[in-house]
């Protein structure tokens, strides 16, 4: 009986009301911390861009020409990844690189939050015969023939898995298992929207049978490609050109062209007045006679140099006196870069002299402290005072441009740039020159695409920044602020209130 009146003294008692106080309120703010994580959680879902990237490197953010191109985009676009959304942050079943998946998918969702843009997720095991519509896409080639589908109104295309993601194939054919070392997916998958939304594709046709290495045009290619040209290989000397192409690539050859394939070359450019058609030749950086294709640049006020350029200022080279930058010369092809503050490099170039000013002009142009040395000259034996004195001569054009009239209303070009390994992927890939954005930029304008032209890089993981980096961490983080924080929280609003109540 004492111990009841004792319970009901305390519970009136002005300790047992602030303690009750006390605990409502640490059960509240317990509420509300559960409430703002999930309503984060569930806004985030819905709107992904406004989660924030905090890693150096933006990894989980857009590109820029991304955000761009989509913002600007004008027909309705679906983006397909046919497994299920858990499956693939998870990786996959990777063995190694899950955190490029956890990448994509965060990649992903932010385009598919831009208007006429729509993500959906297809696992394939619950629906099979989801694939049946796209009857001219492979489905037999492997089990990773289409991780990704793009479509737009009739149009579609495939992405295989090693199109979205960089593996190490060797462990794959030795383990049999994947270690995923670099995510493609955002270039992926903008090269396929720009492939169901382009109403007219401008053929590159990459001219074979003279010696040259795949190798070394492969990442050319894969620029074009990347951004929605047709592009495709003919052995010029075996093969026509097509009609409907509109550039021609001819890439280091090794050997001249012959008789009969210059005059075929001649007549695609001449194309009976018809259509512009521009080819662009890349000569190799070695000594190599060619008088027939020499014969054809001559028409188009064009001569190559015989030897390579010499750069001796130090503001210009990088490394050695035959890697330099150059300076823009045209502003035609300029107009439309996004930084042209930035320059291009070239490595191994040849001199692209202008024998006909009123068919030529050059491109690409260099400081004066840059000259052509001849191929039979041993530069070790040459002192710097006979450099300055017999070769440094005021500058030279890495790349030219040639035009001749066909018809009043068309005209043929043939540009020229003197070295082929400004178009390495090491060149390519990188943001700190400007070779991908320059080479694109003139395809478009020569071709009249206008500013359609993106160049997006593979997306890195930063692992020494904030970020979320695999499948285990985004499950981590969700369990340590949906719930183990607030758990946290109550423990310690009971300890706080079974102290005071014991005072």
């Amino acid at each position: 009986m004492k111990k009841k009146k004792s319970l009901k003294a305390f519970l009136k008692s002005r300790k047992a009301k602030r303690g009750a106080t006390a605990a409502a309120i640490t059960a509240l703010a317990v509420v509300i911390v559960i409430l703002i994580n999930v309503a984060v959680g569930l806004l985030a879902e819905r709107f992904p861009n406004i989660q924030l990237d905090m890693t150096s490197s933006r990894s989980y953010e857009l590109q820029d020409d991304t955000m761009t191109y989509l913002s600007q985009l004008d027909k309705d676009v679906t983006i397909y990844v046919l497994t299920s959304e858990k499956t693939f942050k998870s990786g996959m079943n990777a063995y190694q690189g899950a955190q490029y998946f956890v990448q994509a998918d965060a990649l992903l969702k932010k385009m598919g939050a831009m208007d006429h843009v729509e993500l959906k997720f297809v696992d394939l095991s619950r629906n099979p015969t989801f694939t049946n519509k796209y009857e001219n896409l492979d489905w037999n080639a492997s089990s990773n023939a289409n991780l990704v589908i793009v479509e737009s109104g009739d149009n579609y295309t495939g992405l295989a898995l090693d199109e979205c993601f960089t593996y190490d194939s060797e462990t794959l054919s030795y383990y049999g298992y994947y270690v995923y070392t670099e995510s493609k997916i955002e270039q992926a998958v903008i090269t396929g929207v720009l492939d169901v939304t382009s109403d007219e594709k401008v053929g590159v046709e990459f001219l074979t049978g003279l010696g040259e290495s795949e190798d070394g045009y492969s990442a050319l290619k894969t620029l074009l490609k990347q951004n929605a040209y047709n592009v495709t290989d003919t052995n010029i000397n075996t093969s026509k050109l097509s009609e409907d192409s509109s550039v021609a690539v001819l890439y280091a050859p090794t050997v001249d062209l012959s008789e009969k394939a210059a005059d075929k070359l001649e007549k695609w450019l001449d194309s009976d007045g018809e259509s512009e058609k521009t080819l662009i030749y890349i000569p190799i950086d070695i000594k190599v006679d060619t008088p027939n294709l020499d014969a054809l640049l001559k028409e188009y006020g064009l001569k190559v140099s015989d030897g390579l350029a010499f750069c001796t200022s130090s503001d210009y080279y990088i490394n050695n006196n035959y890697t330099f930058l150059t300076d823009y010369a045209d502003t035609d092809y300029v107009a439309d870069l996004k930084n042209s503050r930035v320059s291009t490099i070239v490595y191994y170039t040849r001199n692209v002299e202008l024998t006909d000013d009123s068919k030529a002009k050059a491109l690409l142009t260099t400081s004066s402290g840059v000259g052509v040395i001849p191929f039979d000259v041993d530069t070790t034996e040459l002192t710097n005072d006979d450099i300055d004195k017999y070769y440094i001569s005021g500058g030279v054009n890495p790349a030219a441009l040639g035009s001749r009239s066909n018809t009043a209303d068309s005209m043929s070009h043939i540009a020229v740039f003197g070295s082929p390994y400004m178009f390495s992927k090491t060149f390519l890939s990188t943001t700190s020159f400007n070779n991908a954005n320059y080479i694109i930029n003139f395809c478009n304008t020569i071709t009249d695409r206008g500013d359609m032209g993106i160049t997006i890089n593979s997306a890195s993981i930063d692992r020494k920044e904030l970020g979320v980096n695999n499948a285990a961490t985004v499950y981590a983080m969700g369990i340590i602020f949906i719930a183990a924080i607030p758990i946290i929280v109550l423990i310690i609003g009971l300890i706080m209130y079974i102290r005071r109540r014991n005072k």
